[in-house]
Order: structure tokens, then C-alpha cells, then sequence
């Protein structure tokens, strides 16, 4: 147990190292949510219903949901292409704790992007950016972390496993946008389109946020939403198992792990 956190802690704080360096990674972080936030405050600063806090909140989770998405795609395949994934496969440590530190490293890094969106609220608007329940809003906050860091679990061994699911993973950004109710409620889709928002735990931490920080919701509410999130994210990663497994299994008999 001790050997397994002392390897999750070295992996995120490797992988924080090498993202601070990542061009693209840092666009996720601190570019992306800076235009999001603008634009969606251009567009609906001038509703009857608009909540600055709203959108602020909103446009930081599509930066952390981004840096996630695109990194957990690439977990797996950026070992391989460095020629480390032989070394990290060989390791005593199991490669499914190793690609959980990594993501633990993107998921801390990601929080930057709630900085940046408040700067645009608070600053560039001169919008009051208040939390109606700070109380409530910190463990929401820290459960949506758990649940994007647990659908980046289960997202990294896919695109190894197999190539045209990585390369379907790529445009994930926008819908989960969408089903997860980042920017705006999902009650403005297709009721069809519910229950692919119900499995995701993004969703539940979105909503957890969004209602703890305008006050919407009691303790008791989000109690419930809190369980549903983290058993949710319990879920994805206990799916991902199989998955790291088969990719061990796929390494072992056809011995393809390297690229030369």
C-alpha cells in the first residue's frame, strides 16, 4: 500500500513536470477556458436569468474536462512513443497505478483553469463571483475532481487498445460539454438524450458544483448527488480493470508493446 502511493505520487508530480513544459496541455489549462468564458458571457450577459458564476464555473470545467480528455487519451500511447512503456509494464507496480498518478498530476493541474475563468468573471467583467455555500461548493468541487479523474481511467487503455477509439475519443470534448451540463442544463436536450447524461460522472459532479454555488440545493440533495458521483466513479474505474488487464494479456502474446 505504501509502495503503490509513493508511485502514484512520483508519476503525478513526473507527469505535472512534464506538462508544464507541453504546449498544447497549457492551451487546455489556461487558453481555452479564458475564450469559452468570454464567449459564453457575451452571449448570455444580456438574459433576464444570466448568473456570472454560473458561466464562470461552467467554463472552468470544460478546461479541466479538455486537459483530461486529450492526456488520458494519450497516457498509454505517450509511454509508448518515448519507448517507456516496455520499462513501466516490466515494473513490479501494477501500469494501472502508474497511469492513475499520471492522471492525478493532469486532474491537480487542471484546477488551474478556475483561476483563469475567474479572472474573466471578476476582472475582465467586473462580475461579482460569489459562492452561495462555500461549505457544500469545496467537497463538490473535490467530488467533480474524483469523477473527471475517474472517466479519464477509464478513457486511457481505449485508445491503445484500439486506434479508431482513440481517434473517436478526440471529439468527445464538445458533447460531454453538452451531456454533463457544463455551460448550460441538460434539460435544454432531448429528453432521449437523459440517461447518457445520468451515467456520466461528470454530470453529477457538475451538478454538484452548479447547485452548491448558487445555493440551489440542501445538504440532503447533494448527499445524494455526492453518492451518486462517487459511485459513478467507482464504476468507470472498476471497468477499466479489464481493460489495463487486456492490454497486458495483448502485450504478452503478440509482444507489440515497442514500436520498432
Amino acid at each position: 500500500m505504501i509502495h503503490a502511493l509513493r508511485v502514484l505520487r512520483a508519476a503525478a508530480l513526473l507527469e505535472l513536470r512534464y506538462l508544464a513544459v507541453n504546449r498544447f496541455m497549457l492551451f487546455c489549462v489556461f487558453v481555452q477556458p479564458f475564450f469559452v468564458a468570454i464567449t459564453t458571457m457575451f452571449m448570455l450577459r444580456r438574459g433576464t436569468v444570466f448568473d456570472p458564476t454560473y458561466v464562470v464555473i461552467g467554463a472552468t470545467l470544460t478546461g479541466m474536462w479538455s486537459l483530461l480528455l486529450f492526456n488520458s487519451n494519450w497516457a498509454i500511447g505517450g509511454e509508448r512513443w518515448q519507448g517507456t512503456l516496455e520499462l513501466t509494464v516490466g515494473a513490479p507496480t501494477p501500469v494501472i497505478v502508474v497511469i492513475a498518478g499520471k492522471l492525478i498530476g493532469t486532474t491537480l493541474l487542471s484546477f488551474v483553469s478556475m483561476v483563469v475563468c475567474y479572472a474573466v468573471g471578476a476582472w475582465l467583467f467586473g462580475y461579482s463571483i460569489t459562492i452561495a455555500d462555500p461549505v457544500t461548493f469545496v467537497p463538490s468541487l473535490l467530488f467533480m475532481l474524483v469523477g473527471l479523474w475517474a472517466t479519464a481511467m477509464l478513457i486511457a487503455p481505449l485508445g491503445i487498445l484500439w486506434r479508431w477509439v482513440g481517434q473517436i475519443l478526440n471529439v468527445f470534448e464538445y458533447p460531454i460539454y453538452m451531456l454533463a451540463g457544463f455551460l448550460f442544463p441538460i434539460l435544454m436536450l432531448p429528453t432521449w438524450s437523459n440517461p447518457a447524461s445520468w451515467i456520466l460522472p461528470p454530470f453529477w459532479g457538475a451538478t454538484a458544483v452548479h447547485l452548491s454555488s448558487s445555493g440551489g440545493a440542501d445538504v440532503g440533495a447533494l448527499l445524494g448527488i455526492w453518492i451518486v458521483l462517487l459511485l459513478s466513479s467507482a464504476a468507470a474505474v472498476l471497468l477499466a480493470r479489464p481493460f489495463f488487464g487486456l492490454i497486458l494479456r495483448r502485450a504478452i502474446a503478440d509482444g507489440t508493446l515497442a514500436l520498432t
